[in-house]
Parts: structure tokens; sequence; C-alpha cells
């Protein structure tokens, strides 16, 4: 299946793309996100707050190793990450409804920049102050009765928007 070995993943070429995790409480959703961005290739993850981290059983249940091969950091404050990755000159974004939310499929992805994806809590989304220091607000379009989507989901649907545009 032309899979690459844990090492080689690392040694491997990212898309430059850091998906921030603002405490998210569900282990089967960190696990996911987890593997969704190895798929993907994305460069890092950032776990906050409230988020576990690896190792954990839980995590592995979805992650089926990826929390191995794609390199994360634990950071209690994410207001902190926001700060960190915006003077290494990463745009980030949060992934929220809020006022002047730009809508994903207008959303355009310049591929030499760097960005970062902050998805937050399953019941609370992104903290406010998170919000606040991003340099804006993506929302993926809903046509249903429902306006929201799982955590994991929207971070597949995210991951998978960059990488088509930031492609290796």
């Amino acid at each position: 299946m032309n899979r690459l070995s844990c090492s080689e993943f690392k040694a491997a070429d990212k898309i430059p793309l850091v998906v921030v995790l603002d405490n998210v409480r569900s282990l089967n959703n960190i696990g996911s996100v987890f593997r969704s961005s190895d798929a993907f290739r994305v460069e890092r993850i950032y776990l906050c707050g409230i988020t576990a981290t690896p190792p954990n059983a839980e995590i592995h249940k979805t992650a089926l190793g990826a929390e191995n091969s794609v390199d994360w950091v634990y950071v209690e404050e994410t207001c902190d990450v926001v700060e960190l990755l915006k003077s290494e000159g990463f745009l980030v974004y949060a992934a929220e409804q809020t006022v002047g939310s730009i809508m994903l499929d207008d959303f355009s992805v310049d591929a030499g920049k760097k960005y970062a994806v902050v998805l937050g809590n399953e019941v609370n989304g992104v903290q406010q102050s998170v919000v606040d220091l991003c340099d804006g607000a993506l929302e993926i379009p809903q046509f249903g009765t429902k306006h929201s989507l799982n955590v994991s989901v929207a971070a597949g649907i995210f991951i998978w928007h960059f990488f088509c545009r930031l492609r290796l």
C-alpha cells in the first residue's frame, strides 16, 4: 500500500499547516485528529488546556499509531500558542461560526504562506479570547437542520481543504 514508516513520516516534507486543539475533551476526537493529520502530513498538533496527550489508550484507539508519527506539543494556554505561531509567521484562523467568519469554500489559501487552524471544545467551541487573537475565523458551510459538526469531522474537512491547496 506504499505507506511510510513512522521514521519516514517524521523525515518527509509536511504541508505548512498546524492544528491547535483548544480544550477538546473527547479522547476519541483527539485520536481522530491525529489520524487525519497523519493522512495529510500536517506539520504539528498543539494540544491545549484540558486536551489530553499521548500516550493514552483511548487516544490510540482512534489514532492507530498516528500519535507517534505526527509531532505534537502540549501547551496549557491556547492564547500562548496563537501568539507563538503568529510570531513564527503563521496565519492563524479559528474554526468558529462568528460575526465576520469566512466560509471555507470562499477562503483562498496562498501556497507561499503557513497556516494554523484552532478547533475548540465540543460544547463551547474556541474560547473567545483565542478567537480575538486569531487572524480570522473560518466556517464550514452547512445546509441541514444542524449547524455544527463533530470537532474531529470538522478537523478532517479543514485539513483536507488546506491539503488540496498546499499539496506537496
